[in-house]
């Protein structure tokens, strides 16, 4: 089930979207080798291996030979495959012998730096959990509620004995509903976003408006689907329809339903939600700030959903009827108008009972999580789900964040940490300043307006500060009831969201889970603060390695400084001024320059495929794109800058600028399986991994020099074709 509705957009480093699971928290970044991968690479079909002869006769010298390999997750020339020609297949030589050696667990689609991290994450959060599990904590505080949380959760006796009778009376609420009532179709609709994060009908969000973020604005959005909306539609997801349409039938049949009633049912789901799919904005859409950015009356609105009652509707989630509403998605609200007022009063119950089961099942005993979880693996060609610990605690990081990442932080973050991150980012900064300065194809009022804006980016570190750790205390968490646990921390997550309505805007720092919390593996810069977070979890190795040399840090952490940093410039963030709101700061001369220029970024990323006929797609992640360009190209500059009085002397036979593209390279070492790619290429703004690996390198000079890669060579890009943007 896709996660709660919202149009707010924040920009952000993680790896790949998170994946369709049960615990969506650290599903990140995790193409055919021997073991059933498919080994992704540019140079695909090319002779990848060369002599060292042949390399040093080319002007590149190869490393020492490699350590022995190691479980470190830094940079490591023991990943390298030495035998391989950077010039050929840079992804190959950076990472080759990390591919040889990592297999894909079995319960994973991916696996990677990001998810390698992740893994480590899952053991120290773990630890804290099962330390607070054993305690007897005052009530309400953090230790009561990750332990509670936890013993609940792990009852899977208690949950196996109470079956159905957590959803009972919401599935008899729906049997006797007057669903084509609109003002009791609008009262559904809230039930259900208050119990199940989001409605199948319609949403209600409240966040800073585009324009004026000072001012909290009520937004009102479609309903939302099981599937992603391209599965619902590409003929290359017909497999997966196919899937999913056994999957509804197996858990109607567990409901006594007969098969011909299970096949009528599952198909009018799938009908239903495939025309309400349709309707809804692209992914590429919903990076265009200008296409959300519809402000309307209530009345307005209500004129399109006529089946919906909207007054009804907030007043059912304890809200007034605003006189101005954000309609994000029009398209979206007109295919709840034409499917719910339409479809006839079994079609609407029908998909109102899947929505609950689907959404719910879970947070169930048997047979219903088992079902939800063996439709998982094979959406995802896994052969084996997460044990139950880490599930618990993947769940526990979106429900219980913040009173996670306090335990987390009080034992793993230190203010040391903070004050050498802090340092870097102001080197970051300086060093993107200098290149503003410069830039030949910048006029002069858009670059004094771009010089205001970097000056004003606020970037934190780690976590909130004390007052601001978001407060769940009054939250009731009790060690024998789970099901009930996620309904009061999902009704107080929304309740409280909903609540900001008409209030003033207060910035709520490293506060989106599975996003920017401290316990993310992330970071991420939100064009409407103009600021970015850097989690505490992502600021150790591979990302930051304490005492190591400064290129391997700059290139690393570095360039993801970088990246957040280059997100207030690309395409979505340049379209935000300084103050965070949406407004055109741009010269037309300006604009036109930058647009040349993401175009042929854009070129560059669709050219390549990633699975026979599935071609990547460079508009969708162009904003990624344009920041990993930034972050590396940032990252280098600043590191040759640092070196100028003090020249770092090669270590393992790299120099200081071979060893940053190295360590750049590493940082998106992955294999994923088939299942995995497909779904990213359909949904993630971010590239896939091995593309982040080497294709901002080849736009750079000095990548080019520093491995002696010449006309003729399979990384080879022409200086005219390369891309220069920050």
């Amino acid at each position: 089930m896709r996660t709660r509705f919202t149009w707010a957009v924040s920009a952000c480093l993680l790896a790949q979207a998170p994946a369709p699971a049960q615990a969506i928290n650290a599903t990140y970044a995790r193409q055919l080798d021997r073991s059933g991968c498919t080994q992704l690479s540019e140079a695909q079909g090319c002779d990848i291996h060369k002599s060292r002869a042949e390399n040093a006769k080319a002007g590149f010298v190869a490393p020492a030979a490699a350590r022995p390999a190691t479980n470190a997750l830094g940079f490591s020339v023991s990943n390298m495959d030495l035998q391989a020609d950077p010039r050929r297949d840079f992804v190959r030589y950076a990472s080759g012998t990390w591919s040889d050696r990592t297999q894909i667990p079995a319960s994973e689609g991916d696996v990677g730096r990001f998810g390698e991290l992740a893994h480590q994450l899952d053991e120290r959060l773990l630890r804290i959990i099962r330390d607070a599990s054993r305690q007897r904590a005052a009530v309400g505080t953090p230790v009561q509620q990750v332990g509670d949380f936890y013993r609940a959760a792990s009852d899977l006796q208690r949950r196996d004995a109470l079956g159905l009778k957590p959803i009972e009376a919401t599935l008899k609420a729906i049997e006797g509903a007057r669903l084509d009532d609109p003002a009791e179709l609008a009262r559904m609709s809230a039930r259900l976003q208050l119990g199940s994060v989001a409605s199948p009908i319609a949403n209600v969000d409240v966040g800073p408006d585009f324009r004026n973020n000072q001012v909290n604005a009520l937004a009102i959005g479609p309903g939302v689907q099981a599937l992603n909306r391209d599965e619902y539609l590409q003929p290359e997801s017909e497999a997966l329809r196919r899937l999913y349409l056994g999957h509804m039938m197996k858990v109607l049949s567990a409901l006594s339903e007969a098969p011909r009633q299970a096949w009528d049912h599952a198909s009018t789901v799938l009908a239903m939600e495939t025309e309400l799919a349709r309707a809804q904005m692209t992914a590429e859409q919903g990076r265009d700030p200008k296409f959300m950015d519809n402000h309307l009356s209530l009345d307005e609105v209500q004129a399109m959903v006529p089946a919906l009652d909207l007054r009804a509707l907030l007043s059912a989630l304890g809200m007034p009827a605003a006189t101005t509403v954000i309609a994000p998605d029009l398209g979206g609200l007109k295919g709840v108008q034409a499917v719910w007022g339409q479809r006839s009063l079994e079609e609407r119950r029908t998909l109102l009972r899947w929505h609950v089961l689907s959404s719910q099942a879970a947070a169930l005993g048997q047979p219903w999580r088992g079902l939800a979880q063996s439709f998982n693996l094979q959406r995802n060609g896994l052969s084996q789900a997460a044990p139950l610990d880490v599930d618990i605690e993947r769940l526990m990081g979106v429900v219980l964040p913040h009173p996670l990442s306090r335990l987390y932080v009080q034992r793993h973050f230190t203010e040391q940490t903070r004050q050498e991150i802090s340092e870097m980012v102001g080197h970051i900064r300086d060093e993107f300043a200098e290149r503003l300065r410069l830039n030949p194809w910048l006029d002069d009022a858009t670059r004094a307006a771009a010089l205001d804006k970097l000056s004003r980016v606020d970037i934190l570190v780690g976590h909130p500060a004390e007052g601001d750790w978001i407060d769940h205390s009054g939250v009731q968490i009790r060690a024998d009831d789970h099901f009930g646990n996620l309904q009061r921390l999902r009704e107080f997550r929304l309740r409280r969201q909903l609540a900001k309505l008409g209030q003033p805007v207060k910035q709520e720092r490293f506060a989106a889970p599975g996003n920017t919390t401290p316990i993310s593996v992330n970071a991420a810069y939100n064009p409407q603060t103009n600021g970015i977070d850097i989690t505490a979890a992502i600021v150790q190795p591979p990302f930051y390695t304490p005492g190591a040399d400064a290129a391997v840090n700059y290139c690393t952490m570095g360039a993801v400084i970088g990246h957040e940093i280059t997100h207030g410039f690309d395409s979505f963030g340049r379209q935000f001024g300084p103050a965070g709101n949406l407004r055109d700061w741009w010269t037309p001369q300006a604009a036109s320059a930058f647009q040349l220029r993401a175009d042929m970024l854009v070129k560059q990323y669709s050219e390549v495929e990633i699975l026979p006929g599935l071609m990547h797609n460079g508009s969708q992640t162009v904003t990624e794109n344009t920041a990993d360009l930034g972050g590396i190209t940032l990252a280098h500059a600043a590191l040759r800058r640092s070196l100028k009085a003090k020249p770092q002397a090669p270590i393992d036979g790299l120099n200081a600028d071979q060893r940053c593209f190295v360590a750049w390279s590493q940082l998106w070492a992955y294999k994923a399986r088939p299942e995995r790619l497909r779904m990213l290429v359909s949904i993630d703004y971010h590239a896939i991994s091995t593309l982040r690996a080497s294709l901002p390198l080849r736009n750079l000079d000095a990548f080019h020099e520093a491995f002696g890669i010449r006309e003729g060579d399979p990384m080879w890009r022409a200086p005219n074709q390369r891309v220069r943007i920050w």
